[in-house]
C-alpha cells in the first residue's frame, strides 16, 4: 500500500514538473516564443486590459510559495488616517488565484500559508507590497491590495452567456407550456459560443513581461479538476497563467484563468466578481450546496437530445442532473439522474451558470424547481432546502496532493 502511495505521488510530481518551468528558462520562452505569432487582433485586445494585469509572488517563512498573475479591478485614491505617514495615495484591488495563499499539506484539507507575504509587480517599477484582503478556497480565489504613487488601469468586468437553446426558436413564448415565463436576456452580458476565439494574459515578475495567448472556447472539454463551474479553451498556458484574467476580442475579462493539462481552464467572471464583492464586504463567501451533478443539456451526446427533443419538443433550454449524491438536499427533495431542471423559483433554466446565481445566496433556504423527467409526460414540481457547503467538500480540496507535490517539487529549484 505504502509503495503504491508512493508510486502514485511520484506520479504527480512528474506531471506537475512538467508543467513547472525554471525562471530563467521561462523568461525566454516568453520573450521569444509566446508573442511571436499571435494575430493582430489578439495583441490589440490584449493591449486593452494589460496594464491591469499584474504578477504576484508569495512567500511563507521566507519560502517561494507561489507564482501567479492577476488583475486589477478596482482602484480608489486612499482615504486620509490622521496620522500623516508616506505610502501610496491610491489603493488598488486585485483579482486572482487563491493558489497563491496555500499551505499544500499533505492532509485532507488545505491551509493558509502562515507567515504569508505577497510582492506584486506591475508592467513596470519596483514590487509593491501586497496585503491579502480575503480568500474562496471553494472557487480558488483571492483578492490582494497594494498600494500606489498613481492611479493604476482597472480591467473592465463583463458577465457572460454561454446559454445555447436546443431548438433554433425556443417554444416558451406566448402559450407558456407548463406556466413557464419567457426568459429576459439581459443585453449586458456577453454572448459565448463553442469555437468563440478568447485570450489569456499573464505577466511574469524578472522582466515584467506580458504574456498572451489566443485559443478557443471549448463547450466539451471536462476535467478531473471537479469544479462544475469551470469552461475550458484551447490556450496553451503555464503555471504563470494562473488567476490572470482571460479577455474576449474587445479586451473586457471574461473569467479568471486555471491551468489543466497545459490549457487554460476558467471560472467565469460571473461568478469571480460576486466573489470578488462577497470577499470584500463579509472575508468569506457562504456557498449553497445542493448535492447533484449538473451539466448543461447541450454538451450531452446527439442520442440524448434526440431522446429529450422527442419526448418533450417544448424544451429549448434546461440542465441535466447526472448524479445526486446519497442524503443530499436534492436527494432529500426526490431529484433523480436524468432529470432535466428547466424552471427555479419561477425563472427558466437555460444553463448552469444561470442556475449558480440563482441559488447564490439561498444556502438554508428553500428552492423550488420544476423538472422534466424521463418517466413522466407531465413536469415534477420539487423543493430543496439547500445546506451550507462545508470546507472538505470545497472544489479544490480534491487537488490538495497535487499541490503538495508541486509545492515540494518547486521548492527544491527555487532559491
Amino acid at each position: 500500500m505504502e509503495s503504491a502511495t508512493s508510486s502514485k505521488r511520484q506520479r504527480v510530481v512528474q506531471r506537475a514538473a512538467r508543467d513547472t518551468v525554471d525562471e530563467e528558462e521561462e523568461e525566454m520562452f516568453d520573450e521569444r516564443s509566446v508573442n511571436k505569432d499571435l494575430d493582430i487582433d489578439s495583441k490589440i485586445a490584449a493591449l486593452k486590459v494589460s496594464l491591469s494585469v499584474v504578477c504576484l509572488l508569495s512567500r511563507t517563512g521566507g519560502k517561494n510559495l507561489c507564482r501567479c498573475s492577476g488583475t486589477v479591478v478596482e482602484c480608489e485614491r486612499k482615504q486620509e488616517s490622521g496620522g500623516g505617514g508616506g505610502g501610496g495615495e491610491f489603493v488598488a484591488t486585485i483579482l486572482t488565484s487563491a493558489n497563491l495563499l496555500r499551505f499544500p499539506a499533505y492532509s485532507r484539507y488545505t491551509f493558509l500559508a502562515p507567515d504569508i507575504t505577497v510582492e506584486v509587480y506591475l508592467s513596470k517599477g519596483k514590487p509593491l507590497k501586497g496585503q491579502v484582503l480575503g480568500y474562496d478556497f471553494h472557487y480558488n480565489l483571492a483578492i490582494i491590495q497594494i498600494t500606489t504613487d498613481y492611479p493604476l488601469p482597472t480591467a473592465i468586468l463583463t458577465d457572460i452567456d454561454v446559454s445555447m437553446p436546443l431548438t433554433p426558436t425556443p417554444l416558451l413564448t406566448d402559450s407558456k407550456p407548463f406556466g413557464l415565463r419567457p426568459h429576459t436576456v439581459d443585453s449586458s452580458l456577453f454572448k459565448l459560443r463553442g469555437g468563440d476565439k478568447v485570450i489569456a494574459l499573464a505577466r511574469t515578475h524578472n522582466c515584467h513581461c506580458l504574456l498572451v495567448e489566443s485559443g478557443m472556447l471549448s463547450i466539451y472539454k471536462s476535467s478531473w479538476l471537479h469544479c462544475q463551474e469551470l469552461l475550458y479553451t484551447s490556450c496553451k498556458t503555464t503555471q504563470v497563467y494562473i488567476g490572470g484574467p482571460l479577455i474576449n476580442c474587445d479586451g473586457e475579462v471574461i473569467g479568471i484563468v486555471f491551468h489543466y493539462d497545459g490549457y487554460a481552464a476558467f471560472l467565469p467572471i460571473n461568478i469571480a466578481s460576486r466573489c470578488l464583492q462577497l470577499l470584500k464586504r463579509d472575508r468569506g463567501v457562504c456557498h449553497p450546496w445542493l448535492g447533484m451533478t449538473l451539466t448543461n443539456s447541450y454538451v450531452a451526446k446527439a442520442s440524448v437530445l434526440e431522446e429529450i427533443i422527442q419526448k418533450f419538443p417544448h424544451i429549448s433550454n434546461g440542465i441535466i442532473v447526472k448524479d445526486v449524491m446519497k442524503g443530499s438536499p436534492a436527494a432529500h427533495a426526490g431529484i433523480i439522474s436524468k432529470d432535466i431542471i428547466v424552471e427555479c423559483d419561477g425563472e427558466v433554466v437555460r444553463c448552469s451558470l444561470e442556475f449558480c446565481r440563482m441559488v447564490w445566496n439561498r444556502a438554508s433556504q428553500s428552492v423550488e424547481v420544476v423538472v422534466m423527467r424521463p418517466s413522466s409526460s407531465k413536469p415534477v414540481k420539487l423543493t430543496m432546502v439547500a445546506d451550507e457547503l462545508k470546507p472538505a467538500s470545497y472544489n479544490w480540496q480534491v487537488l490538495f496532493h497535487l499541490f503538495a507535490c508541486w509545492f515540494s517539487y518547486r521548492n527544491t529549484r527555487w532559491h
